[in-house]
């Protein structure tokens, strides 16, 4: 994307902002991939693998915010400490490519940035157990992740949350590589947690489930992810996400039925949130290589 040219007014400086939970394994290659920003701030919730210890070895600034009230209360506790012009929010397992982070530094020159942009977004690549995914629900998306300090927010949801910018975005080149799974395991602890969390909160919401809604959800997203967003050209690993997306989604309906029965046996249901991030420990590091490259081996 082409911008007029211009001189810009003042020299603008970028801060990158991560929230962590035992990281340790992922916090090399994002930190290192950002390393020439003016500040990395990072906001820990009470890692025991070392995670603050090596954030402040890679030059971050650490903080400490224990009370974990949700995915998007700690990102925004986190930004309100950053001093940058900029501000760019990065999850523990994204990895900044190097035509992005080129793309960066030069919007990102002057305190206003060309054309007065209030910020921008980036195209986010999945990967699944080191497999890089083309299609489907996990497909390449455009997030907005960069913007001006004051001109950008995080939704308060605790779970999915979202970055939000209040003014113009443009998109920017290059990829933001991001490593959500790198096992079966892994992913289907982090999907019992997350519908565990939503579950509550619909079932607190006075959200019922009805028998269409078990009996269709699971065909309905296989059809949605394989078929019409094509997720069966990533082969094997394109239905095994499909399926686990099925089954996560079924799980949430599952649970706010599970909770309706026990609560109508007069059981005392207890609704407090986990106090640390859900699924925040991976089983193992992941894989080595060149940013933006899967592991070796035929993908379907």
């Amino acid at each position: 994307m082409a911008y007029a040219a211009s001189e810009p007014s003042a020299k603008g400086t970028l801060s990158v902002v991560l929230i962590t939970h035992n990281a340790a394994e992922q916090l090399t290659r994002a930190l290192e991939a950002v390393s020439w920003a003016d500040e990395i701030l990072v906001v820990d919730s009470g890692s025991t693998d070392g995670t603050t210890e090596l954030a402040r070895r890679l030059g971050a600034k650490v903080f400490l915010k224990t009370d974990w009230q949700g995915f998007g209360h700690q990102k925004n506790f986190a930004l309100s400490r950053a001093s940058g012009d900029w501000i760019l929010s990065l999850d523990a397992d994204e990895v900044v490519d190097p035509l992005l982070a080129a793309e960066i530094q030069r919007v990102t020159r002057s305190s206003q940035g060309p054309e007065g942009m209030a910020g921008y977004a980036v195209k986010r690549v999945n990967y699944f157990c080191g497999v890089r995914l083309r299609f489907g629900l996990w497909r390449p998306v455009h997030l907005p992740r960069l913007f001006q300090k004051g001109r950008g927010r995080v939704s308060d949801d605790v779970v999915h949350e979202r970055v939000i910018i209040d003014g113009r975005v443009a998109r920017l080149k290059g990829a933001l590589h991001h490593y959500t799974s790198e096992s079966i395991t892994d992913r289907i602890r982090k999907n019992d947690e997350y519908s565990n969390i939503i579950a509550r909160m619909r079932f607190q919401a006075g959200r019922g489930v009805s028998l269409w809604q078990l009996l269709l959800i699971v065909p309905a997203v296989l059809v949605r992810d394989l078929v019409l967003r094509l997720g069966m050209l990533d082969g094997k690993t394109g239905i095994i996400v499909a399926a686990l997306g099925a089954f996560y989604d079924f799980s949430k309906y599952a649970k706010i039925w599970e909770l309706q029965r026990r609560a109508a046996a007069g059981e005392t249901l207890v609704m407090g949130e986990p106090t640390t991030p859900p699924a925040a420990r991976r089983e193992k590091k992941a894989p080595t290589g060149s940013v933006g490259r899967s592991r070796p081996g035929p993908v379907g």
